[in-house]
């Protein structure tokens, strides 16, 4: 399995759940009952987890599909080790969550800090909901499968927590890793979770999307098949952990705070915004040119005023904006303004560059968009996303626009209009000051 970055797994998934959560499913008459023999299932699995004493998995967020018949798989840890009382480790790779029964930390790994606090007498659901790791954990599609594991962990009721999704409980299809128990939800994407027969306790819960709604909301007509989407165990472990599985070291480059200050790690706008006002990143583009390619750097640049559009072939809203990116491209390039607009592709496959070019080409061929051809619009190619991780982009599409002097002047996240980002070109275009502007309104609202 090819693992992609935190921030790509956010995007990709966030598109998929936007399918799923906003989709209706037909009406329901009057939900039926639970099957009585897969209610005594979920009974057996509720009273095996209340008798653990220790529990430890190599869990993971993963998201394996089929885009007309090509593989795009993608994986996001999210590892967890438990000691009742108060011991934990919950590793959600932008953030980590430990307590060794004195001191609970918890860690930010983009803002490369960490804060400690009394650990709790006893690790409880509410434990996970706090500050950063709350919103790593449920600020997203990990957010229903955590629901149901951590409250089976450490909730006081799980059977009402499950219960209050307002699903029917049944037998799912037969499974040849475990036993698949249903949550046929009114709204929104089923539930699955996928029992170990022999232990009691789950291996999957995967979200089940309609495919007959997928089918109508896939971007562009693509053939899109979901072989699985939601947490995966891994390894589980009820043994004692060892001594040190509590421990935490700092990174040498993390700093402690007293407070995460103004952004949330799992926020990406708030994250895209510690780089405004402050020079960007040096870069270098490797640029489309042709039936060729040529490098450009942050110091060809000088002079103009540059828009980083970060996008990538997979994700519907960044496909979405693209058709408003060429509106401004042609508009500028007719009025010959000083203005560079760069379409910075963070697909990660193919591998091969060759192939990977051809595979942005043919997208945006197929979406009938046309970003070259002025010297205005660029496309660029960052299959390391060396520079998405340079200007710390967090999901995608992110616009980051600079100034003459490289500064950068404001960044966005999520899809815009051509009016939104027009509007901020023209103002520095002006000689105006978007930070200024900025600072000046914040001051006229607070009087």
């Amino acid at each position: 399995m090819h693992s992609f970055s935190p921030r790509t797994m956010l995007c990709g998934l966030a598109c998929l759940v936007a399918l799923a959560g906003g989709a209706a499913k037909a009406a329901h008459a009057e939900a039926p009952p639970a099957d009585p023999k897969a209610k005594q299932l979920l009974d057996e699995v509720i009273k095996t987890y209340k008798g653990l004493t220790s529990y430890a998995d190599q869990g993971k967020f993963v998201l394996n599909i089929s885009e007309n018949g090509k593989p795009k798989n993608q994986s996001s840890p999210l590892r967890l080790t438990i000691a009742r009382p108060n011991k934990v480790d919950f590793d959600a790779g932008l953030v980590r969550l430990v307590s060794d029964g004195k001191t609970l930390t918890t860690s930010v790994e983009p803002l490369k800090q960490y804060l400690t606090a009394d650990a709790p007498k006893a690790i409880s659901f509410e434990t996970f909901r706090q500050g950063p790791a709350g919103s790593a954990i449920f600020g997203g599609p990990t957010g229903p499968p955590m629901l149901i594991l951590l409250n089976l962990l450490v909730g006081e009721d799980p059977a009402k927590v499950i219960e209050e999704l307002d699903a029917t409980l049944k037998f799912g299809p037969e499974r040849k890793d475990g036993l698949s128990l249903m949550l046929d939800r009114k709204e929104g994407p089923d539930f699955e979770m996928v029992v170990d027969p022999e232990t009691k306790l789950l291996k999957k819960i995967n979200l089940v999307i309609d495919p007959e709604i997928l089918a109508k909301t896939a971007a562009g007509g693509s053939k899109i098949t979901i072989d699985q989407f939601g947490w995966d165990a891994g390894t589980v472990s009820t043994k004692a952990a060892a001594a040190d599985a509590f421990a935490f070291a700092p990174p040498k480059e993390f700093k402690k705070v007293d407070s995460f200050a103004q952004a949330n790690a799992e926020d990406p706008s708030a994250v895209a915004q510690q780089l405004v006002g402050k020079a960007a990143p040096d870069f270098t583009l490797t640029v489309l040119d042709g039936a060729k390619t040529r490098t450009v750097s942050k110091a060809d640049l000088a002079g103009k005023v540059v828009l980083l559009d970060f996008w990538a072939t997979w994700c519907g809203p960044c496909i979405k904006e693209l058709p408003e990116v060429q509106k401004m491209i042609e508009g500028y390039a007719k009025d010959n303004k000083d203005v560079v607009i760069v379409a910075l592709s963070q697909d990660e496959e193919p591998r091969e560059l060759p192939e990977l070019r051809k595979h942005v080409e043919k997208t945006l061929e197929e979406k009938k968009v046309v970003l070259t051809g002025t010297k205005v619009g660029l496309i660029a190619l960052d299959p390391t996303q060396a520079i998405g991780n340079a200007f710390k982009v967090q999901a995608i599409p992110t616009l980051v626009i600079l100034d003459g002097k490289g500064i950068v002047q404001a960044a966005y996240v999520g899809q815009q209009t051509g009016e939104t980002l027009s509007k901020d070109i023209d103002a520095l275009l002006a000689g105006k000051s978007l930070l200024k502007e900025k600072a000046e309104a914040a001051a006229t609202k607070k009087d």
